[in-house]
């Protein structure tokens, strides 16, 4: 039997009522359930093949200039993010396919790190070449926004809190449910109707790059949300899928990767998931490399339940 929730602060606490026998753990209760002598033990968290990032509308100014988005990824201090908020032991994402995924760069290989320095210097030659000032950008109103779920505004809020001491940038974050949140940011909504900045997450359907940087960037074939066109990097997702030789295939999806996370800029991507769980000792179960759930897998001790 399953249960459905919207927010993850109840599920646990039909948890810890006894009514679930396992479920996710809140970013507001991760120290609570570290630090409890019976949560800690039912407390697992392992790599999950997921990756949490914040794409950019980038046809929508200011974000049509590359060095406004190499100036918002570069302020966001992932691990900072990771210790303070989220405490998952989330691995930091500088590209967007996570370890385990066929084509998939070494970790911090490819993409732009933490730097405030050289994100403040990318904004400030934007602002000049404009004559603008700080001001002059902030009035320009630039929103982030997320689907509705506590931890994703605890996120957004650290976030927003980046960008405002590395930068000076003041950006308004809001929230919609998830239906009316996926069609908001579809790249066939109206250019004005659409916020700068937003949450997503893509988690594999199967382990290769094709199912990550071609279905999610390709402009020709992908969901391209970011409404990016560039057709060197089309052709270099394209290419990758469709090469024989393993090697070939890997050093093509790291180029795409390069491409799509240094010279485009066409997404700020955060951390790969982990799983963060709970789960009652009367359940028996496990956790997949690939994610989801082998239900199929679990046992039950109906006994120790009190059914």
């Amino acid at each position: 039997e399953g249960v459905m929730s919207t927010e993850d602060s109840t599920s646990f606490a039909l948890y810890e009522n006894n009514e679930l026998d396992s479920t996710g753990v809140p970013l507001p209760e991760i120290d609570r359930v570290k630090a409890d002598p019976v949560l800690s033990e039912e407390f697992v968290s392992g790599p999950d093949p997921c990756t949490y990032y914040y794409g950019f509308t980038n046809n929508k100014p200011p974000f049509d200039d590359v060095r406004v988005r190499q100036a918002f990824v570069q302020s966001i201090d992932r691990q900072s993010l990771i210790d303070n908020v989220t405490k998952g032991g989330q691995t930091p994402a500088t590209s967007f396919a996570p370890p385990g995924i066929f084509g998939a760069p070494e970790p911090g290989k490819v993409g732009l790190p933490y730097d405030a320095e050289a994100a403040a210097a990318s904004l400030q030659e934007y602002l000049d070449e404009n004559d603008m000032t700080i001001d002059d950008f902030n009035a320009m109103g630039v929103t982030l926004m997320h689907n509705t779920s506590e931890g994703h505004a605890l996120i957004a809020a650290a976030i927003q809190q980046m960008w405002a001491d590395n930068l000076g940038v003041e950006v308004n974050v809001e929230n919609q449910e998830w239906a009316v949140y996926l069609d908001t940011i579809k790249n066939s909504t109206p250019l004005d109707q659409v916020p700068h900045v937003w949450r997503l997450g893509w988690c594999a359907d199967y382990p290769d790059e094709n199912n990550w940087i071609h279905e999610v960037f390709n402009s020709d074939e992908g969901a391209n949300r970011v409404r990016t066109d560039n057709a060197d990097f089309n052709a270099l997702t394209v290419a990758a899928g469709e090469a024989q030789d393993p090697a070939e295939r890997e050093a093509l999806y790291e180029q795409a990767e390069q491409m799509l996370a240094e010279e485009m800029v066409a997404y700020a991507p955060i951390y790969h998931y982990t799983t963060v769980q709970v789960t009652h000792q009367w359940l028996t179960r496990n956790f997949p490399p690939l994610g989801a759930n082998d239900f199929y897998n679990w046992t039950l001790d109906a006994e120790a339940r009190g059914y």
